[in-house]
């Protein structure tokens, strides 16, 4: 740990700042403790505040004591170190070679043990965890890779042991390409080359990742409402993101995109309380792009900005935005709850035990166990023992625990040798030589590292949108002339927005000469419900009904796709070939009250026509020509002379007693009603049309036959009367 040493003797604020950056940040537990040690000795009161957060959040036991002791000593003794004399510069370019030289450092351990651990899923606005069809769902699957990796450049690593913690939480998935496995908490293999890895994959469970997302749109004109959008015309949003960071540790490379713009849309205004916020684009489209290196446990970060959007003047389409898009990391960190507990390999040593007889004194051997690191690793050394005869006998002769030292007594850097305090044992046979065995509990040194990236996605929604429309149509178009005729105007208003309507306002410019209606005829329906309390004025040529409040009456607001029907009688008293038209115009609005939404509808043309009726009926009676028989034809004709069209036109005769008809009647049209009844002295006989136009005439024809003695002057009389 040089490094930390020549930060150390700088004493100075800027080593202890770059002291506490990495006593917060360093992924290697032993560094970061190691840095609290410098920051205890450069006694600064500052750094107070730094050690009591390590002592609260660092997950090394011995990391959290010791910022412990070190916070409360320096709070009893701290006293301010001086000023910096490095820039800025400077301060950076030391951390630069402080990282550097760390780096170098930890490249000698030979295993790199890393769990990975990726997660995707997609939540709704209330951050409920959903599945991709937007149904709620209480927890998902992750996926995640057991990694361990030779970082060495020639040696190669065997006889690789691990033991693993928190494998009651996860599903081990074999890999045959890998060939790994996990047998109950341990994981070996036999030998790794340099720079390669294996792997084992595995899935976990969780509950909802405690990122809490919160997206919001304003009016720009009334900041306390929603976006309200004019069709073709430019109308202002706000838009803000609120991320809080729920876990427990730091979020990492947090990345935000927001997917919402289009042609329609122009972005300006940026604005973040931390990172870098922007307007960007990649192969899924335009968005808002949020960088932020870090947000902290609990932290609440939040960004901003002004969207100016323009709807195309056709179609009742809401406005769209797109999805939001996190992608964040959480190192050294499992949300899997799979750890490591230990891990041992094996590579290149040379360890010996030398027996020198001593000059003066034949039978005595000096002796020396020595350990010569030839691997490009540094080596953990943490037992040897020497024992004294064959190593079945048991008799230990030194022992060496690398528990009771220090860790740079315990560690041994390539090329290094180590060797145990000398010792002198006496052979009485001058045939023999000292026997010893011995045991070592010797590793490459490890690092372990554990991440979890993420990906959460908002699907996209449509904005609160407040629309409206209105359909317009009078019955009847047609209309006499001269005669005050009811003409019922019906208009139907429709919500096509997201946002109910809770006030509406209809206003009808009825035409010229037409007289509005009582309040007492309209009618207000909604589906089968009828509202009785509206607002009703009649004032000139305007009828203007206001219903105020919808959502606090049994009414209800106008939702999305809702109707109203709005129905009253107009009365019209016309002169021929005039034509008239009528328009309404439709408010909408919400409370608090924002900036109304408008739609109109125009129905006609009512058309006059000037209709009067004339009818003439007559009728002939002509002897056919056999005088034998007494037969006579009757032909019963009616005209319509007028200009309207005549209903049920109704054409009667009388068949007097002892006449009888001689075959079928003929009618010309056919006639829609036909009726034969009898009466005094004969028979009634009628026939009706059901509509005869202007111009049209309409016949009846039939044959009758006389009794076999009449006098031809009375048969004539009845005939014809």
């Amino acid at each position: 740990m040089s490094a930390i040493k020549t930060l150390e003797k700088q004493r100075n604020k800027s080593s202890l700042h770059i002291l506490c950056d990495f006593a917060l940040k360093d992924q290697d537990k032993d560094v970061r403790k190691s840095a609290i040690d410098s920051i205890v000795v450069l006694n600064d009161p500052e750094a107070v505040s730094v050690l009591q957060r390590i002592q609260r959040d660092d997950k090394d036991r011995g990391a959290r004591n010791k910022a412990k002791d070190g916070a409360n000593r320096i709070q009893q003794f701290g006293r301010p170190l001086g000023e910096s004399e490095f820039s800025e510069e400077d301060e950076e370019r030391a951390a630069d070679d402080y990282r550097a030289l760390e780096e170098s450092e930890k490249g000698q351990a030979g295993l790199y043990v890393k769990i990975q651990e990726s997660l995707q899923y997609r939540i709704d606005r209330d951050n409920n965890l959903v599945d991709e069809e937007g149904e709620e769902i209480s927890g998902l699957v992750g996926t995640g890779k057991l990694e361990i990796v030779n970082t060495g450049s020639k040696d190669r690593i065997w006889a690789i042991d691990a033991v693993l913690e928190g494998v009651d939480e996860v599903i081990f998935n074999a890999d045959e390409a890998q060939g790994t496995a996990v047998f109950g908490n341990s994981f070996a293999l036999k030998e790794l080359d340099p720079k390669s890895s294996k792997y084992v994959p595995f899935e976990y469970q969780v509950e909802a990742p405690k990122l809490s997302v919160q997206e919001d749109f304003w009016d720009l004109e009334k900041e306390d409402s929603p976006p309200l959008f004019a069709r073709g015309e430019e109308s202002g949003m706000k838009f803000t993101i609120k991320l809080t960071n729920e876990f427990d540790d730091a979020l990492n490379d947090v990345v935000v995109k927001k997917y919402i713009l289009d042609d329609s849309t122009t972005v300006e205004g940026f604005e973040a309380s931390i990172g870098s916020l922007k307007q960007s684009s990649d192969d899924e489209g335009s968005h808002v792009l949020w960088e932020i290196e870090e947000i902290e446990a609990g932290d609440t970060v939040e960004a901003s900005c002004v969207m100016k959007v323009t709807l195309p003047e056709e179609g009742n389409d809401p406005y769209i935005i797109g999805d939001t898009k996190i992608t964040y990391k959480v190192k050294e960190k499992s949300l899997s709850g799979l750890g490591l507990d230990t891990i041992t390999g094996s590579s290149s040593v040379f360890q010996f035990i030398s027996r020198e007889e001593q000059e003066e004194n034949p039978g005595d051997f000096d002796c020396l166990f020595e350990l010569e690191n030839t691997s490009e690793f540094e080596m953990d050394l943490k037992e040897v023992k020497i024992f004294e005869g064959p190593l079945d006998e048991g008799n230990v002769r030194i022992e060496w625990l690398g528990t009771d030292f220090p860790e740079e007594e315990r560690s041994i850097d390539p090329g290094e040798t180590f060797s145990l305090d000398p010792w002198t044992i006496t052979v009485e046979d001058d045939n023999m030589i000292p026997q010893f065995g011995r045991e070592l509990d010797l590793s490459v040194k490890y690092l372990f590292d554990a991440e979890v990236v993420a990906e959460c996605v908002l699907s996209g929604y449509a904005l609160p949108f407040m629309g409206i429309e209105v359909t317009k149509t009078y019955e009847p178009l047609v209309i006499p002339s001269f005669r005050r005729t009811e003409v019922v105007s019906e208009q139907v208003v429709k919500s096509i927005g997201s946002t109910e309507i809770m006030y509406i306002q209809l206003s009808e410019a009825i035409p010229e000469g037409f007289e509005g209606p009582e309040r007492e005829q309209i009618e207000i329906l909604k589906a089968s419900e009828q509202l009785e309390d509206f607002d009703f004025d009649l004032s000139g040529s305007n009828v203007v009904i206001t219903m105020e409040h919808l959502e606090d009456s049994e009414f209800g607001p106008l939702a999305q796709d809702e109707e109203i029907l709005v129905k009253y009688p107009l009365y019209a008293t016309a002169k021929p070939e005039e034509e008239f038209t009528g328009t309404v115009t439709v408010l909408g609005n919400i409370y608090p009250e924002v900036k109304p939404i408008s739609a109109e509808a125009e129905a006609g043309p009512i058309t006059v026509v000037h209709e009067r009726r004339k009818l003439k009926i007559g009728k002939m009676v002509s002897s056919t020509s056999s005088e034998e028989t007494n037969e006579y034809e009757v032909v019963l004709r009616g005209v319509n002379d007028g200009t309207a069209v005549i209903q049920n036109v109704e054409i009667t005769d009388f068949l007097p007693n002892g006449f009888e008809l001689v075959g079928e009647t003929h009618e010309d049209p056919e006639v829609g009603f036909e009726e034969h009844s009898s009466v005094n002295n004969g028979q009634a006989m009628k026939w009706i049309f059901e509509e005869v136009q202007p111009e049209q005439k309409v016949e009846i024809r039939f044959k009758i036959r006389a009794p076999g003695e009449h006098d031809p002057a009375e048969v004539y009389r009845m005939l014809v009367g």
